[in-house]
């Protein structure tokens, strides 16, 4: 039997939660703002809209920041393609700039280079569960857009250190959390705030996209972030056990294990070829993935020269299985034909 590179964490009482919303006819949205409340309060951002998707999140952000046509937006390469699917809705123009090399983020040097004076906002993010010190962007006096998906529940108390004039976070069943699909946008700016509710839709009389969420999202997500904790205590638990396992061999596990990233995925750089690498997991039933395939500058078709830490990145770097319902079974399986993966 295959190991699944991922697979959402849903129990009997998620289900059980979306279950109540029919039996009680619960189709006002309450479980959608509830689910808003919830998150707000969890990271300390005054304002949340919940969408249908992450993509929906940011063409929201950027519409408040009244993004258009000839204006340009900062988006690391080796990043996820919502960003740039969004900013494509609003005419606006996508600056890509390269990872720092050691890192999973763009330097606040390489950063300053791209900035023009057509540049609308900055687009930061977190991969893979490894948070980034996002204080140091404050500087540039651009508005950020911080992209929270990978590393929801980072403190206990949540992001206290998110840095950016719009938060965005992905619920897709690869996330920390899920809602089968869906995404949320939060700012303490109250007029930015607006400006996104009215967009979204639900609102009679005006003009709007239907970005809405639905109510069994909501009862599906306030359930989910209320087990968050429990989730990254496993997900830590089994990080700690892959990490072990490497001390064998040479593979670079790209960041040793911290006690302080919540592990959304667990990213790895083999130290054999491609096609070794590949061919080793298939044979042994393992599911291993590239986290970021394809960098937008390839989207974009862009020079890969211009972009070489990101094309290494998105060439050689891989994920392992690691989600909460991996049992003890498979976990250690993992961990053992990683140690003998030399």
């Amino acid at each position: 039997m295959n190991i699944a590179s991922y697979k959402p964490t849903i129990t009997r009482k998620e289900l059980e939660s979306v279950l109540d919303c029919l039996i009680n006819d619960e189709f006002s949205k309450s479980a959608v703002r509830n689910f808003e409340s919830s998150l707000s309060t969890f990271i300390g951002v005054k304002y949340a809209l919940a969408t249908n998707s992450i993509t929906a999140a940011y063409h929201l952000a950027f519409t408040s920041l009244g993004v258009s046509e000839g204006d340009e937006v900062i988006i690391p390469s080796y990043f996820e393609g919502s960003p740039l699917n969004a900013l494509s809705l609003t005419g606006g123009t996508a600056v890509l700039v390269d990872t720092e090399e050691g890192s999973l983020a763009p330097s606040l040097t390489q950063i300053k280079e791209k900035i023009t004076s057509r540049t609308k906002a900055l687009v930061i993010g977190h991969l893979f569960g490894i948070p980034i010190n996002s204080i140091p962007f404050k500087e540039l006096s651009l508005p950020i857009i911080e992209d929270i998906s990978h590393v929801l529940g980072a403190s206990p108390e949540g992001d206290a250190d998110i840095q950016g004039t719009i938060t965005v976070a992905s619920f897709t069943p690869a996330m920390m959390i899920t809602t089968g699909n869906g995404g949320m946008v939060l700012t303490d700016n109250s007029r930015m705030y607006a400006t996104m509710r009215d967009f979204r839709g639900a609102r009679s009389g005006a003009i709007s996209y239907d970005y809405c969420m639905t109510d069994f999202q909501g009862a599906l997500g306030t359930s989910q972030l209320a087990k968050l904790q429990s989730f990254i205590k496993r997900r830590r638990e089994i990080a700690r056990i892959y990490s072990d396992a490497l001390k064998f061999t040479s593979h670079n596990p790209l960041f040793r294990y911290n006690d302080t990233y919540v592990y959304q995925s667990f990213p790895i750089l083999f130290d054999a070829p491609n096609s070794e690498v590949e061919k080793y997991w298939k044979k042994n039933r393992i599911e291993v993935y590239h986290p970021i395939s394809d960098p937008l500058h390839h989207y974009l078709s862009r020079d890969t020269m211009e972009y070489p830490n990101s094309s290494r990145l998105a060439r050689k770097l891989y994920s392992l299985p690691i989600y909460p319902t991996l049992s003890k079974k498979e976990i250690e399986r993992i961990a053992k034909l990683l140690a003998q993966f030399i």
